[in-house]
């Protein structure tokens, strides 16, 4: 394998699947991904959402939480010997379960990605999630009186 000097559009990818993921919109992650494209589980992860319908579902399973954020960081690119692009984004996706005292479970995830040219556009062909670790605190929902500029107020 040899480091892909990867175009801003492969960084983007990973940029606009947290957005389409953290605001439920499946036509728009299944956008994102080859015809016959798939997030699927990495090791013991069981996960498998093969092409456009399974994708646009996978909104649906998210719905356990009341919110998600996926906070998008390192990404490095490579080329195989046969002409992959292939690569890893690192990522910590924050997820609230509902109710009266929200939890919040932060997962620190790698995405082993698979990339392919779409036309002249690069999606993911494949996007195989690592599960690293998982936190579990408490938080609170937002509320206008924490915007009083009083430190109590966010305690």
């Amino acid at each position: 394998m040899a480091q892909f000097d990867a175009p801003s559009q492969l960084r983007d990818l990973a940029h606009r699947y947290a957005w389409a993921v953290d605001r439920r919109q499946g036509a728009e992650l299944a956008d994102l991904f080859t015809p016959d494209g798939a997030i699927r589980g990495w090791g013991e992860n069981p996960i498998d959402y093969t092409g456009p319908a399974r994708l646009a579902e996978m909104m649906g399973d998210l719905g356990m939480f009341e919110r998600t954020m996926h906070n998008v960081f390192n990404q490095v690119f490579d080329r195989t010997d046969d002409g992959a692009v292939t690569g890893m984004t690192y990522c910590i996706a924050s997820h609230i379960l509902p109710g009266a005292d929200p939890v919040c479970v932060d997962m620190a995830i790698w995405y082993h990605d698979r990339y392919a040219l779409d036309g002249t556009q690069w999606k993911f062909a494949e996007r195989r999630l690592e599960m690293l670790w998982i936190e579990n605190r408490p938080v609170r929902r937002f509320d206008p009186a924490m915007m009083s500029g009083a430190a109590k107020d966010l305690q």
